[in-house]
């Protein structure tokens, strides 16, 4: 089984919860290979090279032994959308080696995890979305959407888009950004169950050490929906 990990906007926390379901499914006796294909805006490691840190805490949290190259194929260094960064780095992004990495994963693991960088919408390259890249690997996109004002019409913007562009959408998770309470932050769970339907799996604390078992039993739910032969 493979998805593509995507949010509403940057900043939500897609490799937060990434790690969360990463590490309750290793828990749970489950092979998952994290993938992070792009990540732009890397600080030098000390090899001086641009070393991916969302990239590292997804191998980090769910396959501490596999190599950071086999997670992150283009550490880029500005802190710009990947086909910009990639422009400004002379680097050339080409989705087949991208394709070849999911495959191989598929392969190797029961779950493949694929990050993307910021929203769906987002390029890889000119004229390829991360959208387009679900698309043709045949990836259902599990949606994290922040718990801040303005994520209800980014949450309805992002799965129409998903939709008219033939995506498949596993799921949607509301999470909280901060522990400050807000009138936005309380009645966005009820909306966004309401604009996700069936396909709303939970709402994440801020700061949570460990996934709820509500999200959990519910990805478990849908994953066994899709692949009635995983080992969940």
């Amino acid at each position: 089984m493979r998805l593509l990990v995507t949010g509403t906007d940057t900043g939500v926390g897609k490799t937060w919860f990434a790690c969360l379901l990463g590490r309750r499914l290793a828990a749970a006796g489950i092979v998952v290979h994290p993938l992070k294909p792009v990540e732009s805006g890397c600080a030098s490691g000390a090899d001086g090279k641009p070393y991916p840190a969302d990239a590292a805490a997804l191998r980090d949290a769910m396959a501490p032994r596999l190599p950071l190259e086999s997670v992150c194929r283009y550490p880029l260094r500005a802190p710009l959308s990947p086909h910009l960064a990639a422009r400004m780095e002379g680097v050339e992004i080409d989705p087949a080696p991208i394709r070849g990495m999911v495959e191989a994963a598929v392969e190797a693991s029961d779950i493949v995890l694929v990050e993307g960088a910021g929203g769906v919408a987002v390029e890889i390259r000119d004229g390829c979305t991360f959208a387009d890249l679900a698309r043709d690997l045949s990836l259902p996109v599990l949606l994290v959407a922040g718990n801040r004002l303005g994520v209800l019409n980014h949450a309805r913007l992002t799965i129409r888009y998903l939709l008219d562009g033939g995506n498949s959408l596993f799921g949607v998770v509301l999470n909280d950004l901060s522990p400050d309470h807000s009138p936005s932050r309380e009645t966005n769970e009820e909306e966004i169950r309401r604009i996700a339907g069936d396909r709303y799996l939970g709402r994440v604390p801020f700061g949570a050490a460990v996934l709820p078992e509500a999200i959990f039993a519910r990805f478990r739910e849908i994953a066994l929906s899709l692949s009635p032969d995983l080992p969940l």
